[in-house]
């Protein structure tokens, strides 16, 4: 049963809906001063940040409160379904009513983190009868997927992830499980992560974040010179369907989930191994593999890692490497979504972005660093975390 991407919606710190294809086509970059909150006394006050979100121009159902996360998630997964041309049915009565529903399969590493801390600080200020209960129900890592399904009236499985920059990874894989084995006509499927004054401090004290200001340093996955992250925020949703599904309404397929691979190996051995399963699964060899669109972040060991596996799997040959967070972001739960929503408009277009500011690498790979026209029939998609496993999506030409 082939699966098949009808839909792709985008929220991002270089553009969203339409405008994020034409950011990635223009090579151009998100990374800046942070400026929606105070970063407090750190070494870094660089971000990729989404400073003018407004839900409302999204959405057509007004909200009392939404966490910043779930308005990402919300806003892509709405742009999806209008790209996809997607109407829900009713549900059908009775106890088969949740047999054969559209599901959801999202990812997040931190989710609702920012209304969290502000809830939790209303108890040790109040105490917990008198704290907001609006708070609390906004407050869990599941709140986004769960008011997505409430927003598009999606009865059938629905499913959180939080495994950390391989949140959206596992969703997406999960999303096509679900479509194989029979348990939806479509899932929408993703990740979304929103920066807060506590991600922001914690990536800080654990010395993850590239310091600088003004643009003197940030995100340079696999250069040499790398030593950190920058944080983004954002979400990306696809529509999956399966192809007799999207046959059946008439829709015209944008890419095809051919294969997915997870790992829970460490280290190179695992971004090898999932990889190589994604390839597997879809029957390819990675000779047939046009582009990669990395996980790297520009922490020191994740990259080299990933690099090594890189090089493992393709032996002598350098296929092109599109390094995505350098322009977006280290976006954690959305960063697979992203690459994938990047991947596909790669698949369609014929063009790999460029990302600005990549430099050269310290591995014999082939990063792409500014626009580049090629024949791409299949992109690997990575969504490596060190603690939570690696997961790889191989994405084909419709």
């Amino acid at each position: 049963m082939r699966v098949v991407v009808t839909g792709v919606g985008v929220v991002s710190a270089i553009g969203s809906g339409a405008q994020f294809g034409h950011a990635l086509e223009r090579g151009t970059a998100g990374i800046g001063e942070l400026t929606t909150f105070d970063p407090g006394d750190t070494l870094s006050v660089l971000a990729a940040e989404i400073p003018q979100f407004v839900i409302e121009e999204y959405l057509e159902s007004a909200k009392t409160y939404l966490d910043r996360a779930s308005g990402f998630l919300l806003a892509a997964g709405a742009l999806a379904l209008r790209d996809a041309a997607f109407a829900v049915a009713s549900p059908a009565p009775g106890p088969e009513g949740f047999q054969g529903e559209p599901g959801l399969s999202f990812g997040t590493a931190y989710g609702c983190l920012e209304t969290m801390g502000t809830f939790w600080g209303g108890v040790l200020e109040k105490g917990p009868r008198l704290a907001s209960s609006l708070l609390f129900t906004h407050s869990y890592a599941n709140t986004p997927v769960s008011l997505a399904a409430i927003e598009f009236r999606f009865t059938g499985p629905h499913h959180c992830f939080c495994s950390g920059a391989a949140s959206a990874g596992y969703a997406l894989a999960n999303a096509a499980l679900q479509l194989q084995m029979g348990r939806a006509p479509a899932v929408l499927a993703g990740g979304g992560e929103a920066l807060s004054p506590y991600l922001y401090a914690a990536y800080a004290a654990a010395g993850a974040l590239s310091p600088g200001a003004g643009g003197t340093e940030g995100l340079r996955p696999f250069a040499a010179t790398r030593n950190g992250t920058v944080l983004g925020e954002g979400a990306g949703a696809l529509l999956l369907e399966t192809e007799a599904a999207a046959r059946a309404r008439g829709a015209q397929p944008q890419a095809l989930l051919l294969g997915h691979g997870c790992s829970a190996l460490p280290g190179a051995d695992g971004a090898r191994a999932a990889m190589a399963q994604a390839l597997a699964a879809a029957g390819q060899e990675p000779g047939t593999v046009d582009a990669v669109f990395a996980s790297a972040s520009g922490l020191p060991e994740g990259d080299a890692w990933e690099a090594t596996a890189l090089e493992s799997l393709f032996g002598g040959r350098r296929v092109p490497v599109v390094a995505l967070k350098a322009a977006v972001g280290e976006t954690l739960g959305a960063g697979g979504a992203l690459a994938a929503a990047a991947a596909v408009h790669a698949l369609r277009t014929g063009t790999l972005p460029g990302v600005p500011g990549t430099e050269a690498p310290e591995f014999p790979l082939h990063l792409v660093g500014a626009p580049e026209t090629a024949a791409v029939r299949q992109v690997l998609v990575n969504a490596f975390d060190a603690a939570a496993g690696c997961v790889s999506l191989l994405f084909g030409a419709a």
